[in-house]
């Protein structure tokens, strides 16, 4: 797959993730206002601990290699790559753990955090000049 085809996927799946997350926010604002029980906001965390963990996946295997060669600070790169996305589990983990009230109060610093992220790699790891892409996203 090249840049443009890597690139473009990743940015799909963050497209998604946000919208998984913002249906998560919702569920869990709904389940604590007691407008809904636990069955929807449990499918959705379900939905989203699933896609969140096929995301890294192919994060890490797309972009790694192309990192890889672009230049000297490539090694670098993908260690800081490697070592936030074992944090990010590390943090998904812990807000998704515990009875669903529990994990429905987490559900906004999850978001948040998990937003932050992903912005954060389309900056770096995924911006057009790091993996040699000048196609635009879109």
């Amino acid at each position: 797959m090249n840049p443009s085809e890597a690139r473009a996927h990743i940015l799909r799946e963050h497209d998604r993730l946000r919208e998984l997350l913002a249906a998560a926010e919702t569920a869990a604002a709904r389940l604590l206002a007691g407008v809904d029980d636990a069955d929807r906001f449990r499918g959705i965390v379900a939905e989203l601990r699933t896609a969140l963990a096929e995301h890294n996946a192919h994060e890490e295997a797309l972009i790694e290699p192309m990192l890889a060669g672009v230049d000297a600070v490539a090694p670098l790169r993908i260690r800081r790559m490697v070592e936030e996305h074992a944090a990010e589990h590390a943090a998904l983990r812990a807000h998704l753990a515990g009875p669903e009230a529990e994990i429905a109060h987490r559900m906004s610093d999850l978001a948040e955090d998990l937003l932050a992220h992903m912005e954060a790699e389309e900056r770096t790891f995924l911006h057009p000049r790091v993996l040699g892409d000048d196609t635009p996203r879109g």
